[in-house]
C-alpha cells in the first residue's frame, strides 16, 4: 500500500469533490470547495492518494478581520474530509498535519477551525475565545478554535473574523 500526501491537481478536482461528498453525506462541503477553487480563495488543498486512489482532503481558505487589519494572516482549515471507508485509520490526521505545515510555509500567521476539540486540539488548536477572537455574528464555543503559526501571533491578534463569502451557502442546520 502507497500513501502520498500531496498538494491538489487539477485532475483531482472530480475526485476531491466525491471524498467531501461522500465524508459529509450531502454536497454543500463539496460545492465550498469548489466555489473557493473557482474564486481564487482554496489557499491550500492536500489530498491523499492510496495506490492511486484519493482518500483524503483537506483546505485552508483566507479569513477575513472585521475591523479591516491586515496585521495577521488568518486561514480556515475547512474542510477536512475522508472516504467513510477509510475513516479512524489516521489519514484525517495525516492532512491536517501537512495543510498545517503547507500553511506554515506560504505565510499564514494563524489557523483557525471549527470543529470538536477533542479532534482538534492534539494538533495544537485552542478556543478562540481565550485569544479574544470569533466569527462575526456567530456563537460557537469552544468548537472555534485558532493555532498560532507565527510566533506571537496569538499574543496580539483578537477580535472578530469573517469566513470567506464563500461559506455563507452552506446549510447551517
Amino acid at each position: 500500500m502507497k500513501l502520498t500526501v500531496r498538494d491538489e491537481r487539477h485532475t483531482d478536482i472530480v475526485a476531491i469533490a466525491d471524498v467531501v461528498r461522500a465524508a459529509f453525506g450531502h454536497d454543500d462541503e463539496a460545492k465550498l470547495v469548489d466555489q473557493l477553487r473557482n474564486t481564487g480563495a482554496l489557499t491550500v488543498s492536500i489530498v491523499l492518494v492510496c495506490d492511486e486512489r484519493l482518500i483524503a482532503h483537506a483546505s485552508a481558505s483566507p479569513m477575513t478581520w472585521v475591523d479591516g487589519s491586515t496585521r495577521f494572516v488568518t486561514w480556515a482549515l475547512a474542510p477536512v474530509s475522508v472516504t467513510p471507508t477509510e475513516q479512524r485509520r489516521g489519514y484525517g490526521t495525516k492532512v491536517v498535519w501537512a495543510t498545517i505545515e503547507r500553511c506554515r510555509q506560504i505565510g499564514a500567521d494563524i489557523l483557525t477551525v471549527l470543529g470538536n476539540p477533542a479532534y482538534y486540539q492534539r494538533f495544537g488548536f485552542e478556543p478562540a475565545s481565550q485569544h479574544g477572537m470569533a466569527i462575526d455574528g456567530k456563537e460557537f464555543g469552544d468548537a472555534f478554535m485558532v493555532m498560532e503559526l507565527t510566533k506571537g501571533a496569538l499574543r496580539e491578534a483578537h477580535g472578530l473574523l469573517r469566513w470567506h463569502p464563500a461559506f455563507d451557502d452552506l446549510d447551517e442546520d
